[in-house]
């Protein structure tokens, strides 16, 4: 009788415990570690300025430190941004291809317009980076 207990018993355990071990064999496509070191300073960058609103909004974070991480971690993310146009630029270049103007602004992060020269947001020439 004690046979068919112990039977039971480690087949419920492995019915529990398979969604938990097939998750951990998975192809690992969703692993952090396989993207590109931009991409992942852009994502990291994005997930601080979401955790610290998350802060602010618990009362863990005065509006002054807030603003101060906010802004640290966005140019953080505007760098990669910029490095990673910047490599999209170099590598169709490199394919003979002309590149595209840029969606945003470098400095600043704003939405450019189609045939702007200047952000019309903090107003930095654009003219080196268009092409």
């Amino acid at each position: 009788m004690t046979l068919i207990s112990w039977l039971l018993a480690a087949a419920a355990l492995a019915f529990v415990a398979w969604p938990l071990v097939r998750a951990r064999v998975g192809d690992g496509a969703s692993a952090p570690d396989s993207l590109p070191p931009l991409e992942r300073q852009k994502l990291d960058a994005y997930a601080a300025i979401k955790e610290a609103e998350f802060d602010r909004r618990m009362g863990k974070l005065s509006e002054e430190d807030f603003d101060a991480l906010t802004q640290r971690y966005r140019q953080q993310a505007l760098a990669a941004i910029a490095a990673l146009e910047q490599a999209k630029r170099a590598d169709l270049a490199r394919r003979g291809r002309t590149p595209t103007r840029m969606a945003y602004c470098p400095s600043c992060g704003e939405k450019l317009a189609a045939r702007a020269n200047f952000c019309s947001n903090c107003g930095r020439a654009l003219r080196e980076t268009a092409a």
